[in-house]
């Protein structure tokens, strides 16, 4: 590489402010326009006191989702790309983290001033490399789906518009695009000035106590008031206020699937992570008896369409900087104001006896008679319950695997992370590097369809040459199942033909897996199952995949109880 400058830089700017809001790592994949920044980054002695690291990925799917899943744990991520071609790919992770709320800075260098860039297309009108003509597309896409979208063009201004971005994205917990001119790696600029001003949320103290008060309102008048704790609390740091008044008031919470584990699954008053028709019955029964719901900072999917609209005129949601208390419309909001003033309306009320408790959340039998040796998803989760450590952050994918897997105890704050609102399969595997990285004392467990892991099987091979150590089970059958079973669940219980389009090539994992230098196995029977499950916990320095193969028409119980909205029944 050409020497660094002696001077203080707009690369040197962006590195000392993303350290001081608690970046560590930067997931990248190279090209000409980003690179000079990855010099700044790799050169140790350049910013002593404010060192990151760089992880280089295998493609822009693995450094978004992994960048994604690091910042679920460390409160800030970021993952750097090139333009057009790098930009264009990262765009899918990036619009997850922005529905699921995750301040994920994009990064991306463009084409400069230098006599080789703009100037030389203007003048000798030719299209430079990995651009579309519009120089300002890459910007476009990403305008809808975050907080701030940026192309830094001048040194000068460049402090202010970094400052600015990723202030409003820790304030707002919403990803931010910057993009650089690649003549600006070098450009001389101002040192920081004082601390990152982060902007208080817009708040309407007169909204927040008249929500305040309706919602101690409602709860004093209900029978049986159930609190729906949701993932704003962990992205806000607002667990402690949430266990706070769940404490003072008495009352029993459930969790989404997206927000399991918000808490520690042995907190008093938790009752199960409701996911509709697919929860466990004791969960389920308790969300229907309810005569009030208490939604506290959650996205409502339609996964929850039932209980949303048979419930939607009693419902009190508190999310997004706005409670919704039935018809009436509280905006101004922050969930943060929201709970520190419905704790102070309703702190003359004793807590009440807990009107639900929680039951055993076990997975369901098989749906249907497979031989008695054979692996099948309810035996491999059942073996899970037991084998699973609390320092074990499960990672299950949007596959068959999702909905089973939510009923496995995790007792551990945050030691569950899913994309369950946006849902992109093949997100686990590279979530779980990112995990890996962003804690190295948390292993990461893995459950992935086959179809999706498909999509990013090259992490694996980041795993390995960064000596991380996730343990990814590959759940094969050569379908996607969840797909299957949502399109057409006939298949399962009447044994009607697979949709040709939801079948899957099979793959040998095992051997896949070897040959990106890490350790695999392939099983198929619970015998096998039982060794390799034994030989795997024991390693905790090797990145593990295991081929688990399944009967090509077994289907979790509670992935056919979803897709045809047919509600648990007692012992499920």
């Amino acid at each position: 590489m050409s020497p660094l400058p002696d001077h203080f830089t707009v690369s040197d700017y962006l590195i000392q402010r993303l350290y001081e809001v608690g970046l560590r790592d930067v997931f990248t994949v190279p090209g000409d326009y980003v690179a000079r920044w990855f010099d700044y980054i790799d050169d140790k002695a350049r910013n002593p006191d404010t060192p990151l690291t760089r992880i280089g990925c295998r493609s822009e799917l693995e450094a978004g989702y992994a960048a994604d899943a690091y910042t679920r744990l460390r409160g800030v991520g970021c993952a750097a790309v090139t333009y057009g071609v790098g930009a264009f790919s990262l765009v899918n992770p990036v619009a997850g983290s922005y529905v699921e709320r995750l301040p994920v800075v994009a990064i991306s260098g463009s084409p400069g001033t230098s006599s080789t860039d703009r100037p030389f297309a203007r003048t000798y009108k030719i299209l430079l490399h990995h651009a579309t003509g519009n120089y300002r597309a890459d910007r476009d896409a990403y305008q809808h789906i975050t907080v701030a979208a940026e192309i830094i063009r001048d040194a000068a201004h460049a402090p202010a518009e970094i400052d600015r971005a990723l202030g409003l994205a820790l304030a707002h917990k919403r990803p931010i695009y910057l993009e650089f001119w690649r003549n600006l790696w070098d450009a001389e600029c101002a040192r920081p000035q004082g601390a990152l001003a982060v902007p208080k949320l817009a708040t309407d103290q007169a909204a927040v106590t008249q929500a305040a008060a309706a919602a101690a309102s409602a709860i004093k008048a209900a029978k049986q008031p159930l609190f729906w704790a949701g993932i704003e609390l962990q992205r806000f740091g607002l667990q402690d206020a949430f266990k706070a008044l769940r404490d003072q008031t008495g009352l029993p919470y459930v969790t989404s699937l997206l927000a399991k584990s918000v808490l520690p699954e042995t907190a008093e008053g938790f009752v199960g992570t409701y996911t509709g028709p697919s929860s466990d019955y004791t969960t389920y029964q308790t969300v229907g008896s309810a005569d009030l719901l208490l939604v506290t900072g959650d996205l409502l999917t339609d996964d929850y369409e039932g209980i949303v609209e048979a419930d939607f005129d009693t419902m009190i949601v508190a999310y997004d900087d706005t409670v919704r208390i039935g018809a009436a419309t509280y905006s101004a909001v922050p969930l943060a104001a929201f709970l520190t003033a419905l704790a102070d309306a309703l702190k003359d009320q004793p807590a009440r006896e807990p009107w639900a408790t929680k039951g055993p959340a076990t997975i369901d039998p098989d749906y249907k008679p497979f031989p008695p040796e054979l692996v099948t998803y309810a035996r491999f989760f059942q073996r899970m319950e037991t084998w699973v450590d609390a320092d074990m952050t499960l990672v299950p994918d949007e596959s068959s695997s999702m909905y089973v897997s939510c009923n496995i105890p995790v007792n551990r704050a945050n030691g569950f992370v899913s994309q369950a609102a946006w849902g992109a399969i093949g997100y686990a595997s590279a979530a779980g590097f990112g995990l890996s990285v962003a804690d190295p004392n948390a292993r990461p467990v893995v459950f992935a369809g086959d179809g999706g892991f498909q999509m990013v099987a090259q992490t694996v091979s980041s795993m390995a040459h960064y000596g991380r150590n996730p343990v990814v089970f590959v759940m094969e059958n050569a379908i996607y199942g969840i797909e299957q079973a949502l399109t057409n669940s006939a298949t399962y219980t009447d044994d009607e033909p697979f949709n040709a389009y939801n079948k899957i090539p099979k793959w040998d994992y095992a051997a896949f897996a070897r040959a990106l230098g890490a350790k695999a196995a392939r099983v198929s029977t619970l015998e096998h199952l039982d060794t390799v499950l034994a030989e795997v916990k024991a390693d905790r320095e090797s990145v593990w995949l295991v081929q688990v193969v399944l009967p090509e028409r077994d289907i979790p119980s509670e992935i056919l109880r979803l897709a045809t909205n047919t509600p648990p029944t007692p012992g499920e």
